[in-house]
C-alpha cells in the first residue's frame, strides 16, 4: 500500500526530497508528506444512513447508495458487540467456486494478450533495474533527471525492496545480482550517520527478507531478517508499547517526528503485526509476536470518540490520542489494512482482529464513505468532526481491503459481505476514474469531490496534484480482477500502465510528476515502491491465478507476499 500526505490546516508542504541530510533525522518518512489545507465549507459528520438498497457500479448515473442501514442492523453502531464465534477462512471443495479466484476462465480466453502484456510490464521492470544499477547502485534510490543516486536509509533500499518482484518475474540475472549484494555487502550495523524509519524499515526490508525466505528457503534471508528485527526492537524504550519513529541501527538512539512531539503516527506501530508475527513463526522465537501483541492490545484498549475510527497520532505510552484527525489514507492506512490481513494470515485464530476490523470497517462506511452526485463512491477524511470531501491516492488501497474482507467472509454474514464488496468496487472504480480525467492519465495525490456538483478536481482547492508512481489504485484493481473476474479491471490497469510508459519513462529511469496536468513537471525520484509494488501489481494483473493466489498469500503493505497459515 506508500510517501503520504494528510489534510490538516493551511497549505504547507514540509520540504522533502526522499533523502536525508548527513547526521540528521529524516524530517518525514517516505510514506508521509504532510499537507495542510485551509478548510472552507466542510460537512459535519453525520450518523444517519440511507435506505436505498441498490448500487449501480457504473459511474455518472446518479446518487445511488448502498444499503448502509445494514451496518446498523448487523453491527457497527456504538456499543455493538461483535460475534466472537471462531471463524476460519472459506474452505473450497472440489467443484465449488473459489471466492478468491474468479479469473481462470477469462484468463484462458485472453491468454495470448495477457502474456504479451505481462511481458511488457516485465520489460519495464528490467529497464528500471538496469538504470538503477548503472547510475545508483548501492544507494537507496535513483534520481533519473539528475542522473545520480541518493540515500535516506543508506542501506541499498531499491535492491532489497525489488527482490521479490525480480524473482516473480523470472529476471534471474538481476535477482542474483541483488542477492549477492545483500549477502556480501549489506551491513545493517554500518554507521551511516542516519536513523532509519522503524515503519519503513519494517515493511520494506523486513518484509522482503520474510518473503524471500518463504520463496526460496535461503537461510541468508532468515538471518538478515532476525538481525534487522533485533535492531529495530531498540525503538521500544522503557517498556513503551509503541516504538519511537526512528532508531539508529548503530548506537540504538531513538527519536520522534519533530512535528509530532512524543507522539507516534498510528500506522507506525499499526503496521508491524504481520512482520513480527511471521518472524516469530519462522524463527521459533516468540519475542517478536509479544511486541506485536502489546501493540494491538494497547490500541484495542484505547477508545476513540468515534468507535472504530482512530486518530492519526497516539501518545507513545498509549494513554491518549494526540489529535482529532482521522485518515484511512496518510498516517492511518495500513493500521486498518493489517487488522484484516492479520485475521486472514492467521486463518481467524485471534478473534480480536476480526472484531477490531469490523468495527473500523463499519465506521468507515457509516461516516467516511460517500457517493457523489455523479455516482462516484469515495472514502474521505475526518478533520475536527468534519469530512473533507477528498479522496487520497493512498486511501485507494481501501477498495481492495473491503473486497478482500468480503471474499474472506470475515463477518460470517452474506449480506454484509455483499455490502463490503459493493463499497470496495465503487471506491476502486472511482480511483481508476480519477486517472482517466487528468491530462496525463495519472492520478493526483489528493482529489477533491465537489459536494454540490459531484465534479472531481485534481488541482486547485483541496486537491494535491502531484503523482509519485504510487501503487494503491492498481493494487485495488488487481484484487478486484482476481475476486470478480471482470476483464474491465485489466483494461483499467493497462490504461494506467500505458500512461506510465508515455509520461513517466525517461532516458534514465522512471520519474513522478509534480502536476498531473503537465507531462513535463517531473518529480525526480524512481521510488523503490514503484518496483516493489506498482509494477508487481501490474504484472500480476496479467498473470494466471496460480501466481500468488489470494487464498494462499496475503500482501504486506509494501506488496511483499506472506503465506497464509491455515489451521485444521
Amino acid at each position: 500500500m506508500i510517501a503520504a500526505i494528510f489534510i490538516i490546516g493551511f497549505i504547507t508542504i514540509l520540504s522533502f526530497d526522499g533523502g536525508l541530510n548527513r547526521g540528521g533525522d529524516n524530517p518525514l518518512p517516505q510514506k508521509w508528506r504532510n499537507i495542510g489545507i485551509q478548510p472552507k465549507e466542510r460537512e459535519t459528520i453525520k450518523t444517519e444512513t440511507t435506505t436505498t438498497t441498490t448500487v449501480n457500479l457504473q459511474h455518472n448515473t446518479g446518487n445511488q447508495m448502498p444499503n448502509t442501514n445494514n451496518i446498523e442492523k448487523q453491527g457497527g453502531g456504538e456499543g455493538t458487540t461483535y460475534d466472537k464465534n471462531r471463524r476460519k477462512l472459506p474452505r473450497v471443495k472440489a467443484g465449488q467456486e473459489n471466492p478468491f479466484n474468479k479469473i481462470d476462465k477469462v484468463y484462458k480466453q485472453n491468454e495470448k494478450l495477457n502474456k504479451e502484456r505481462s511481458l511488457k510490464v516485465r520489460e519495464e521492470m528490467k529497464y528500471c533495474w538496469e538504470k538503477y544499477r548503472e547510475i545508483a547502485w548501492g544507494l537507496d534510490e535513483l534520481k533519473p533527471i539528475e542522473k545520480r543516486g541518493h540515500d535516506w536509509f543508506g542501506l541499498g533500499l531499491t535492491i532489497v525492496d525489488s527482490m521479490d518482484t525480480l524473482y516473480l518475474m523470472g529476471l534471474d540475472k538481476e535477482f542474483e545480482e541483488a542477492r549477492e549484494w545483500v549477502a556480501e555487502v549489506l551491513n545493517h550495523r554500518k554507521d551511516t550517520g542516519k536513523k532509519v524509519s522503524v515503519f519503513e524499515t519494517t515493511i520494506r526490508f523486513l518484509g522482503t527478507y520474510i518473503t524471500m525466505y518463504s520463496f526460496t528457503g535461503d537461510k541468508m534471508y532468515l538471518d538478515k531478517g532476525k538481525e534487522l528485527a533485533d535492531l529495530l526492537l531498540y525503538a521500544f524504550k522503557d517498556g513503551s508499547p509503541f516504538p519511537a519513529s526512528f532508531v539508529s541501527l548503530t548506537d540504538h538512539r531513538t527519536s520522534f517526528q519533530q512535528w509530532a512531539g512524543e507522539c507516534v503516527i498510528l500506522c507506525e506501530p499499526g503496521s508491524m503485526f504481520l512482520e513480527l508475527n511471521e518472524l516469530s513463526r519462522i524463527t521459533g522465537d516468540p519475542k517478536y509476536k509479544q511486541y506485536s501483541d502489546k501493540i494491538v492490545d494497547t490500541l484495542a484498549a484505547m477508545r476513540p470518540s468515534v468507535p472504530g475510527l482512530y486518530p492519526t497520532l497516539v501518545s507513545q505510552d498509549g494513554s491518549r490520542f494526540c489529535n482529532n484527525q482521522v485518515s484511512i489514507g496518510a498516517m492511518g492506512d495500513s493500521f486498518y489494512e493489517y487488522l484484516l490481513k492479520m485475521w486472514v494470515y492467521q486463518d481467524g485464530v485471534e478473534e480480536r482482529y476480526s472484531e477490531l476490523f469490523q468495527r473500523s470497517a463499519d465506521a468507515i462506511i457509516k461516516h467516511l464513505y460517500k457517493v457523489s452526485k455523479q455516482g462516484d463512491g469515495f472514502i474521505t477524511n475526518l478533520e475536527g468532526g468534519s469530512i473533507t470531501n477528498t479522496q487520497e491516492h493512498l486511501t485507494c488501497f481501501a477498495g481492495g481491503m473491503f473486497m478482500l474482507a468480503a471474499a474472506s467472509n470475515i463477518t460470517g454474514n452474506d449480506e454484509k459481505s455483499a455490502l463490503y464488496m459493493e463499497v470496495g468496487e465503487m471506491v476502486t472504480k472511482t480511483c481508476a476514474k480519477i486517472y482517466t480525467i487528468t491530462p496525463t492519465g495519472l492520478g493526483p495525490e489528493v482529489a477533491y469531490i465537489d459536494p454540490e456538483s459531484g465534479d472531481i478536481r485534481f488541482n486547485g482547492y483541496k486537491a494535491v496534484s502531484w503523482y509519485i508512481l504510487r501503487p494503491e489504485t492498481v493494487e485495488s484493481i488487481f484484487i478486484a480482477y482476481r475476486l470478480t473476474g471482470k476483464v474491465e479491471y485489466q483494461e483499467l490497469a493497462w490504461q494506467i500502465f500505458e500512461a506510465l510508459v508515455n509520461v513517466c519513462k525517461t532516458e534514465n529511469g522512471y520519474v513522478g510528476l509534480n502536476d498531473v496536468s503537465n507531462n513535463w513537471a517531473y518529480n525526480d525520484n524512481q521510488q523503490s515502491f514503484f518496483m516493489a509494488e506498482t509494477l508487481k501489481y501490474l504484472y500480476l494483473i496479467f498473470q494466471p491465478s496460480s501466481v500468488i493466489p489470494l487464498d494462499k498469500y496475503v500482501f504486506n503493505t509494501e506488496a511483499h507476499p506472506f503465506e497464509i497459515q491455515y489451521k485444521n
